[in-house]
């Protein structure tokens, strides 16, 4: 296990934070989801993918919404508005399969890997949770 996976499992553990066991990508990143339940978004699964040097990780959220082949285009404008709306995590609308994923990459050194991971993590939560109804807004609209 790398140093900053075990350092983020052990702060998740220390506050009872439920987590995915460790998995390894085929690129070689270990990664670990955590699922939470927002007031908007029923369900935020994050994903972090620790890089095997140890000093970084990607943060995503996948398929925040799944958007109609007809909503595409005016929905660029919302994801847009999202990005300016919010500092931490960019949204993006991936056209491969027309979902809106949310992404982060930090950089960290070896120490407070755990703490770091948590706070972005709560950002995380609060970003998704706060746009979501403007997504479901967009696409009922």
């Amino acid at each position: 296990m790398l140093d900053s996976t075990r350092q983020f499992i052990q702060a998740m553990d220390a506050k009872g934070i439920k987590h995915s066991d460790i998995e390894t990508t085929e690129s070689g990143k270990e990664a670990v989801t955590v699922t939470y339940t927002g007031d908007s978004m029923p369900s935020i699964r994050i994903r972090f993918f620790f890089h095997e040097d140890g000093e970084d990780v990607a943060i995503r959220v996948f398929n925040i919404v799944k958007v109609p082949e007809d909503k595409i285009d005016g929905f660029f404008r919302v994801v847009n508005e999202a990005n300016r709306r919010f500092r931490f995590f960019k949204f993006v609308l991936d056209t491969d399969d027309n979902t809106v994923q949310a992404e982060m990459d930090a950089a960290f050194r070896t120490h407070d890997v755990g703490e770091i991971c948590l706070e972005l993590m709560a950002r995380c939560v609060d970003i998704c949770d706060k746009v979501y109804p403007d997504f479901m807004k967009a696409l009922w609209a």
